[in-house]
This record gives C-alpha cells, structure tokens and sequence, in this order.
C-alpha cells in the first residue's frame, strides 16, 4: 500500500533522525542472538553508553577478544543492561545464524545488556564500513573496540586487546557525571592546558 502527501507525491515512512550521528551510523535491522530484531541506530545505539566490536564464531582471535569483553561484564556489573551495553556484530552472517550466535553468548555467560548481532550481509559490511574503515580504507573492525555515548555526542575507540580496567576507565570518560548544582560534568582526562 503506498502513501501519498497532498500534491499526490509517494510519502515515505522514514524513521525520524534523532541524535547528533543519525545520518551517519546506518539505522539497519539487526537480529539479535535471542533472534529479535531491532532497528541498530533507533533501537541500540541511542539506548545509552554503548560498546561495539566486531566477531566470528569461526574466527579464533575475535573469540579472545570475547573473553576480554566477559571480563568487562564482569565489571561494568548492574549497568550492564540498565545504562551500558556491548554490542558484538558478526563479521560472517551467512554462518553465525541466530542459533549460533546464541551458543557463543551462552558459552561466555552474556548478561542482559550484551547483544551478539547478525543481520543482511551487505547491510553489516555499510555498517563496519561506517564504525570501522579508517583512511584509506583499512577496516579495523576485528582490532577496535568503539565506544560511545551517542545522547551526549561523545565517541571514541580502543584496541580490543586492552585490559578489560582499560576499557571500563574509558567507558567512565563518557557517562556523564552529576554535578552538586544538579548540571553533568564532563568525564575523562583532564583537558589539556593552554
């Protein structure tokens, strides 16, 4: 059924673009390892600090990097699921079905708030493209770690070989912090002098 505006012109029904990178990270459809689907931008991203990465089950040292992200869980404790979220993407779709996916979250012991995602193949390769191709074109999604805050516009990556402490103390440089007067300071290292 196609909608049409006044003048007789199809209308899309386009999600709203919400949030300072709305335009750039694509708004795909995810299938999580629960086998639920979720719009990635609107649905994931948007939901509050956010760590993503890319994995195979197939691929041995991205199954290292899930040990370190274990750890992390671990550590992140009862925000893991209420304000932080890990996100880890498949790099190989058309094998890491659902079903598969949700034996490697199983062997790791993923909590609520940790997603193991699949989706179209072409859709993840726009999508590691957008959050991982640095320069001339190097895709770094199997080494980088991202992480963000998107409702706050703060963004930034790390090794995914780093100290799971590493990790977190960066996941701390973007949450907002209260202030006494009721404002949020900012997170991080000290800005630098002039």
């Amino acid at each position: 059924m196609a909608i049409f505006d006044a003048a007789g012109s199809p209308h899309t029904c386009q999600r709203p673009l919400r949030g300072l990178h709305a335009s750039y990270i694509p708004n795909i459809i995810v299938r999580t390892h629960t086998n639920q689907r979720a719009w990635f931008y609107d649905d994931l991203i948007l939901k509050g600090i956010v760590l993503v990465h890319c994995m195979s089950v197939r691929d041995e040292e991205s199954c290292g990097n899930l040990r370190t992200l274990a750890k992390v869980q671990s550590l992140l404790g009862p925000a893991l699921g209420k304000n932080t979220f890990i996100y880890s993407i498949t790099t190989d779709p058309v094998n890491d079905t659902c079903a598969a996916l949700g034996r490697i979250a199983e062997k790791y012991k993923a909590r609520d708030g940790w997603l193991f995602l699949t989706g179209q193949p072409a859709e993840l390769k726009s999508l590691r493209e957008r959050l991982f191709t640095h320069g001339g074109g190097h895709d770094c999604s199997m080494n980088l770690l991202r992480y963000g805050n998107e409702q706050a516009g703060l963004w930034g990556g790390t090794p995914i070989t780093n100290s799971p402490e590493s990790i977190v103390e960066r996941i701390s440089w973007i949450t907002p912090r209260e202030h006494a007067s009721g404002g949020y300071t900012r997170g991080g290292p000290p800005e630098l002098a002039e």
